[in-house]
């Protein structure tokens, strides 16, 4: 075509191509070639000029036969072109005026985009795409610098090549949470890219390496490089982008004078002269982008100043919580044995008595440890400096502690220094050993090693305590000495503890105006050194004593109350399980009811299994929500109480693992915790808790509520068991094993009273059986249609049909009911089942055929013929009490019947409604059918195989 037209300044006329030089020449020859192909004759070619300019070329052409072009044609042409000219110069006017229109919308699209959002890395993906996609480029980058960096950072960038827009993390802050003020991307007539935070190009090149930056540095404007190759010395390896450019323009972005950064447009393959008004509306772009980074800063820092007191006051809440828990447990366990001896009127027994006070003294160390604390803020601990003999205190302290470790299997060993006498407060200072100890303890298993050493260290004296236990992970260390951080839930956390003991440590140690360190590696142990300065220098003279500190073991019961509750712990893995096997061993006739108890305190354990197997339940423990869980499994427990705060799985987890699993998700749990706020108890609700107790609670309340849950599961599983054996035997006479089973699990809710529905109806038959038949017995004609039938089922369960019933050897089939579908996914069902009912029968044949029943001695193969219609039925239960069926009744269901009638063997034919859902390749039209019964005729169509 392009050879037919072409430039020219005059009216031309061709009267005879065959001998025309302006075809003929040899310079003209790929013309010739053109003209001789398309068989043209004769041509007028017009230009259309508007105030002098060329604006395009008519031609004309006449083919095959000659024609002599008269002048009032030529005329009327040219008052046609000029007519034409003057409607392309209005038009190009018109894209000229909405281009500049286009452009001012961008700009104010991007501006507004930029104020209606604090979040940066919303505002750098508007600006990248929106002016990267209005002037046609192949990349436009966003990037943060300034004179004094030595690296440039990319925080957006579109790319064209790629069809995507990538933003990177803001240098000043991270991207805010809260995602409300996100702004629209999009524009009416430009594509809409996803936005995807993801690895963008980073510079490798100092900016000073960097001659087009130094340009842009030197000069604070635009430089436009039209052609790079043109440019030999700006042309580096390593622009604003790393991706290779041809043609680039480099925009400053400047505020208070200074360069905060720029924005790049490239051309990757070809050159481009940069317009100036492209340039000027870069420009215009980098101006606001100045704005918007800066607002950006400025909101992020406050922002982020706003996140730590936030975040500060959310620990000072969790940690009070936390303290709250750790009051309620002790309390719990000594109200809950005094209550109970004072209501019968009785002793306290010895085991009891002995959790109370363990317990109360655990409250005593908690409250004197708060004290501390509260003391230490307000500047009103006043401590009394005596000179102390160190090495003898380490020794008596680790005594206090040598039973319980031998009972634990834990070697403590011991490698102290001679030191001189250093000046302690020792009512203070012994907190600091009995915690790291204490710690200690904790994290180590039986066999492991704990050190304690004291060495000199010019003038220091360095207290050290080594585990060899579990270890800290790296990311907890910064925060461990913080009152407000506690790793709840963590693996780490195998024992109570309110998260005071290391922050008290540190601030008793600084009184002295010593340091404290610690090193770990997670896995093989922790050690804790105390650094401690000799002499007096360092400590108020005021607060100096001469008399020698003295060491007493009082205050040693208070402070070992939590190991001691350990090796409890340690004592009960033996003797816990005794009382509940022996129960089952003496009552063997009748299985007891089972509570599994999971706690990870081994008081609350045995204070809570005790109340449960005085009132004949048998009772299993677990130490957390992990060891719960398996115990659950094994155990099959008519209802579980659990702790909320526990090591390794919450009780919070341990509730969402239940439920998840399919054997045990109906088992009822209570909750019992210390956490006693209302958010808490919500939560656990929401989580799939049963009851909620919190602590410390009553003996009866918490019985009650097993009671009532163990009769609530006992009803739930003889009504599950009955609802099943019904939902089973009834649905599954025609309804997809797949569908009965949701059904008979309460996934699928089925309402089979009769109603009116929009229904898809399959009717289909074979013939032939008739002939086949008649050379066979009954019983064995019984057993080939059973065959039959069974396969169009499963072909009509396979895809989510309703099998309505079986009249010989039809087969009525429902999409839509009970089920509810879509009028298009009940026409794609039903074709397919019908579908596949065709290959169904045609595996059937080949297998009578090879037994001698079809093919032979005049007996033909077996066809299939399918009517399909869609239509409103009454569908549901039709009969009386003594015998009912599901079906549908309604004119349409005599639609499909009489369309399957009508159906060539070996077809399916289909409605018009069904039609409609199908593809035009699906389908060939048939015709217009007066069924019997049917007043109107029915437009059908064949469904291809």
């Amino acid at each position: 075509m392009p050879l037919l037209v072409w430039e020219t300044l005059d009216v031309e006329v061709i009267q005879d191509a065959q001998s025309d030089e302006r075809v003929q020449s040899p310079e003209n020859w790929e013309r010739k070639q053109a003209y001789s192909a398309a068989n043209i004759c004769t041509s007028l070619i017009v230009p259309l000029f508007y105030q002098m300019e060329l604006m395009a070329v008519l031609a004309l052409h006449q083919f095959e036969d000659s024609r002599q072009w008269q002048d009032h044609e030529v005329q009327l042409v040219i008052t046609v072109a000029d007519q034409a000219a003057l409607a392309l110069s209005q038009a190009r006017a018109y894209e000229q005026v909405r281009a500049l229109a286009k452009r001012e919308a961008l700009v104010n699209t991007i501006t507004s985009a930029i104020r209606s959002s604090l979040d940066p890395q919303n505002i750098f993906a508007a600006i990248t795409q929106q002016l990267g996609q209005a002037l046609h480029i192949d990349g436009c980058a966003l990037s943060l610098w300034t004179e004094d960096d030595e690296y440039v950072q990319c925080v957006g960038l579109y790319d064209a090549t790629m069809n995507a827009v990538a933003v990177g993390e803001f240098a000043e802050g991270h991207r805010p949470s809260n995602t409300q003020d996100e702004i629209d991307l999009s524009e009416p007539d430009l594509p809409s890219l996803s936005v995807a935070p993801y690895s963008l190009p980073q510079s490798v090149v100092p900016i000073r390496g960097n001659p087009v930056l130094q340009q842009v540095m030197l000069s604070k404007q635009p430089v436009a490089l039209g052609d790079l190759n043109e440019h030999p010395e700006l042309n580096v390896t390593e622009l604003p982008l790393r991706s290779p450019a041809r043609a680039l323009l480099v925009v400053p972005l400047i505020s208070d004078g200074k360069i905060i950064g720029s924005i790049s447009l490239r051309q990757n393959r070809s050159t481009r002269r940069w317009l100036p008004w492209e340039i000027e509306l870069a420009q215009v772009v980098a101006t606001q982008a100045s704005l918007a980074v800066q607002q950006s800063r400025l909101y992020q820092t406050t922002r982020q100043q706003a996140e730590r007191l936030l975040e500060a006051d959310r620990l000072k809440t969790e940690f009070f919580q936390n303290i709250s828990h750790e009051f309620r447990t002790p309390l719990t366990l000594t109200i809950g044995p005094l209550e109970s001896a004072v209501s019968l009127k009785q002793d306290l027994p010895y085991e009891q008595a002995a959790i109370a006070l363990r317990n109360s003294r655990r409250l005593l160390r908690l409250v004197n440890q708060l004290l501390d604390l509260q003391r230490l803020d307000a500047g009103r601990m006043q401590p009394s400096f005596r000179p102390t003999d160190l090495v003898g205190f380490c020794r008596s302290t680790v005594e206090s502690f040598r039973p319980y470790c031998e009972k634990k299997g834990i070697n403590l060993i011991t490698q102290l220094e001679n030191c001189p006498p250093l000046y302690l407060d020792i009512e203070r200072f012994d907190k600091v050993l009995y915690n790291l100890l204490s710690n200690a303890m904790k994290f180590t298993p039986s066999g492991g090693n704990i050190t304690i050493s004291l060495s000199n260290v010019s003038s220091h004296c360095l207290l050290q305590v080594k585990d060899s236990g579990i270890g800290i992970r790296t990311e907890q260390i910064p925060y461990l000495f913080e009152r407000f951080r506690q790793a709840e839930g963590s693996a780490s956390r195998s024992y109570e503890g309110s998260g005071l003991g290391l922050a008290l440590v540190k601030e008793l140690v600084e009184l002295h105006a010593g340091k404290i360190s610690v090193e770990s590696v997670y896995g093989e142990g922790s050690t804790f050194t105390v650094w401690l300065v000799k002499g007096t220098t360092h400590l108020p003279a005021d607060r100096l004593l001469e008399v020698p500190a003295d060491f007493h073991s009082a205050k040693a019961a208070v402070e070992l109350a939590d190991v001691e509750t350990d090796m409890f712990e340690e004592e009960e893995k033996l003797e816990t399980f005794i009382p509940s096997d022996l129960i089952k061993a003496e009552d063997k006739s009748e299985k007891l009811p089972t509570v599994l108890v999971v706690d990870d305190n081994p008081d609350l354990r045995t204070y809570v299994a005790r109340i449960l197997r005085q009132a004949n339940f048998s009772v299993v423990l677990a130490r957390n929500g992990a060891e719960g869980l398996e115990m659950a499994k094994s155990d099959d427990p008519d209802v579980i109480v659990t702790d909320l705060m526990m090591p390794v799985v919450s009780g919070l987890d341990l509730i969402r693992m239940i439920r998840e699993d399919d054997v045990l998700k109906g088992t009822p749990v209570i909750l019992l915790t210390a956490k006693a706020d209302e958010d808490t108890r919500i939560e656990g609700v929401e989580r799939g808790a049963d009851a909620y107790l919190s602590k410390p609670f009553n003996d009866r309340e918490l019985l009650a509520e097993v009671r009532n849950l163990v009769a609530l599961k006992q009803n739930e599983r003889r009504v599950q068991q009955l609802n099943t054996y019904l939902t089973e035997s009834v649905l599954g006479r025609f309804l997809p094993p797949s569908m009965v089973k949701k059904a008979a699990a309460g996934e699928l809710s089925l309402d089979l009273r009769p109603e009116p529905r929009l229904i898809t109806i399959l009717f289909s038959d074979i013939v032939g059986f008739t002939a086949l038949a008649n050379t066979l017995r009954s019983r064995r004609v019984a057993e080939l249609l059973n065959e039959y039938l069974a396969a169009m089922t499963k072909a009509v369960f396979n895809n989510g049909g309703t099998v309505d019933k079986f009249v010989g050897d039809a087969v009525m089939a429902l999409y839509g009911a009970p089920e509810e579908l879509t009028p298009n996914e009940q026409v794609r069902r039903a074709v397919a089942s019908a579908r596949s009912m065709l290959l169904a029968l045609d595996e059937l044949n080949e297998r009578w055929q090879e037994q001698g029943l079809v093919g032979v001695n005049d007996v033909p193969l077996v066809r299939f013929r399918c009517g399909i219609h869609q239509g409103t039925a009454v569908v549901g239960m039709f009969g009386s009490e003594e015998r009912s069926d599901y079906t549908a009744i309604g004119p349409s269901v005599n639609i499909a019947a009489r369309l399957q009638e009508a159906a060539e063997p070996n077809t399916i034919i289909v409605s018009a409604a069904v039609a409609d859902y199908l593809d035009e390749d699906e389908i060939v039209k048939y015709k217009s059918l007066q069924l019997k019964g049917i007043d109107e005729t029915v437009l059908t169509f064949v469904v291809k195989r």
